[in-house]
């Protein structure tokens, strides 16, 4: 696909998330949801999440928890969830559109950045996931831009779990294709068929958030084209036809 749609009438989004990560030990979750309470307008909802009930250290040693999220706030039309080291922003569905997930992302940084929170910026990144309806395993797999064979095996109407790195300049990129999924959309209605998902990464350096809050408006317009483009390669144009494509 040469031309990517700036709108999809049925959109398939489940999720959008953009993470930010720091190095050193800044202990976010404990700074951050009450000095941004006072900047935020509407004023959020604070909940405390499962992984909050592990201490600290023990969440510190496992690679599995060091990231995971143990407050968020329920902002308006977004989610922002803290974790030790990790900030992470959420759209809510239905999903918005990406000016003003940008906005949202945008300005919940520069708030950050205002607190002063300490440690080293080291990776940021932005994931899109979309379930692309098909009633059956072989329609879904009809559907994406996929083909995989293992030894005499050729998944036509099989189940299938893909995942794919893929470095391209400064970005990694893992694409991520699983059929036989179901789940719920904006409307709440119950669907099913694959989720295609897009996880594209920046490993970076910025000595503090300040420095990072600076510069990330054209990174992140940057790195939403390459994720926005990846994803549309995994689907076939019949597919992006049947989403209703608008190319204002």
């Amino acid at each position: 696909m040469t031309k990517l749609p700036t709108k999809l009438t049925h959109e398939p989004l489940v999720d959008a998330v953009f993470e930010v990560r720091l190095g050193g030990d800044p202990h976010m979750a404990d700074i951050l949801p009450g000095a941004l309470f006072g900047l935020l307008d509407p004023k959020p909802n604070i909940q405390r999440l499962p992984a909050a009930e592990i201490p600290q250290p023990i969440r510190a040693m496992d690679p599995n928890l060091a990231f995971a999220p143990v407050i968020r706030l329920d902002w308006d039309k977004f989610t922002i969830s803290f974790g030790d080291r990790n900030l992470v922003v959420g759209c809510k569905l239905p999903y918005q559109n990406w000016t003003r997930f940008r906005e949202a992302i945008l300005d919940i940084i520069s708030k950050v950045a205002a607190v002063g929170i300490a440690g080293p910026v080291e990776r940021y990144s932005l994931k899109y996931v979309n379930l692309i309806q098909a009633p059956t395993v072989s329609e879904q797999i009809k559907k994406i831009n996929v083909s995989v064979r293992i030894g005499e095996v050729e998944a036509s109407g099989d189940h299938m779990s893909v995942q794919v790195h893929r470095n391209e300049g400064r970005t990694l990129h893992i694409m991520s294709v699983l059929t036989g999924a179901q789940g719920k959309l904006g409307d709440g209605k119950q669907v099913f068929g694959a989720v295609v998902d897009v996880d594209s990464i920046r490993t970076v350096s910025f000595a503090n958030f300040g420095e990072f809050a600076s510069c990330i408006g054209a990174e992140i317009e940057e790195l939403r084209l390459a994720n926005k483009t990846k994803f549309f390669s995994c689907l076939t144009d019949n597919t992006v036809e049947e989403m209703g494509p608008r190319y204002d």
